[in-house]
């Protein structure tokens, strides 16, 4: 028999009943079910002063609870008497689909894995759970929640801010930028996206050939969950972006370690399909530093450059991105041959000392003379048959809006290089 519930907030005829702890403290309900007293009672004990925090004994408090009142995210046992917890996660995510559901069990096997993720879990865990790792869990799981939460949310805003648009000189230039911010959110959060595509493609493959998941076989599968969270969290930073854009708002970033950055970068394009083949070498800094940059801009503008340097031939080749801090000034202004060189940012560029420069080197065909000078044009693209000429124009803006400079030299049949340089933290 189930035994009761331990949590002090339910009552005697076993219905769950909220006494919610001051706003301030806990904005976010948890909902925790499980049969067995001992793994309720720990998960209540750990998580008291983070959430509000609501244990049930049976699937069908759960969804009783979670009919009445708001559950942001849920801890299932999937082994429960009565209704399973496969079925209050289906249930859950028809109640509601923004609720994060983490998955517990210690019977791991591939078919309740893989229906659990099919069904929307964020996260699969086996009993007995360490505290580290059912923290990280619940903070991931809260995470996606609060991109739900905030993409709603923007989506509210933008709906009450076109509604109070009734100065006619102010729709005629949203009329004008709409396609292009939209565009730009499209492109910009397609490179992730992929990666994300290719994480789960990974993952379904590595499910298919086990019939359970332990040792180092869960480690990878987390491994790539925790990839598929952090592309999770670009495209919430790429969002964030141009929401500010659209509100004329400008906010600060959060800026990383530039060998910390490629090491993203790196990981980011192991298994994109542009680099399948092919090799990515990358030479970091010998000694760490900080480019003045936000992480996010800088990630995508990387992105696209080294995609586009990895399409610029069909045979497989080497690309090589080289991080080198600059120890002289640069010449300004810029003297460069109109045939094989083009430099873009130098109006805005912030020239002092230190500096940092980033080189993408292609094996490439190279750029003809007529085509050169229009790379960065918006809608240009020699890619007629997949491209939207929008990746090189984003870099350009982005560059330029953190006041960096793009250096691009290019030799027909021995291929390309472009170099970024951006201020660093003195």
């Amino acid at each position: 028999m189930p035994s009761p519930l331990l949590s002090p907030t339910s009552s005697n005829s076993g219905t769950p009943v909220v006494n919610a702890p001051p706003a301030e403290l806990h904005r976010y309900n948890l909902l925790v079910v499980d049969d067995e007293e001992g793994p309720r009672h720990s998960l209540r004990m750990v998580f008291r002063h983070d959430f509000h925090v609501q244990v049930v004994d049976s699937g069908d408090k759960a969804l009783a609870f979670a009919r009445e009142h708001p559950v942001h995210v849920a801890i299932l046992d999937i082994r429960m008497a009565g209704c399973s917890g496969i079925d209050v996660l289906k249930a859950l995510k028809q109640i509601d689909g923004k609720i994060e559901v983490i998955m517990l069990t210690a019977y791991e096997t591939l078919d309740t894995a893989r229906q659990a993720l099919r069904l929307g879990a964020c996260d699969y865990l086996s009993k007995p759970f360490d505290l580290a790792t059912i923290r990280e869990a619940v903070a991931r799981a809260l995470h996606l929640r609060k991109f739900s939460d905030n993409l709603a949310s923007a989506s509210d805003r933008l709906r009450e801010l076109t509604s109070r648009l009734d100065d006619v000189s102010l729709r005629e230039e949203v009329a004008r930028t709409t396609n292009e911010i939209y565009a730009g959110v499209l492109h910009d959060i397609n490179n992730p996206l992929t990666v994300i595509s290719g994480y789960v493609e990974l993952l379904d493959l590595r499910l298919k050939h086990i019939s359970t998941l332990q040792g180092d076989e869960l480690k990878r599968v987390r491994a790539d969950i925790n990839h598929i969270g952090k592309q999770v969290d670009t495209c919430t930073a790429i969002a964030s972006r141009y929401l500010r854009f659209v509100h004329h708002r400008d906010a600060p970033g959060t800026q990383l370690p530039i060998n910390q950055v490629l090491g993203d970068l790196q990981s980011l394009l192991k298994i994109h399909p542009a680099v399948q083949g092919s090799n990515l070498v990358i030479h970091p800094l010998a000694t760490d530093a900080l480019p003045l940059v936000d992480a996010t801009d800088l990630i995508q503008i990387l992105l696209n450059l080294t995609i586009n340097a990895f399409q610029s031939t069909a045979t497989p080749q080497t690309v090589q991105v080289t991080a080198v801090r600059v120890k002289e000034p640069l010449p300004q202004p810029f003297t460069v041959p109109p045939e094989t060189e083009l430099v873009v940012g130098e109006s805005t560029f912030a020239g002092k000392l230190p500096l940092l420069a980033l080189t993408i080197g292609d094996q490439g065909s190279g750029i003809a003379s007529d085509t050169l000078a229009r790379i960065f044009d918006p809608y240009f693209t020699t890619k007629t048959a997949t491209g939207t000429g929008l990746g090189l124009a984003i870099v350009a803006r982005l560059v330029q809006t953190h006041r960096g400079l793009i250096h691009v030299k290019t030799r027909i049949g021995l291929g390309t290089q472009v170099t970024l340089y951006f201020p660093l933290k003195a």
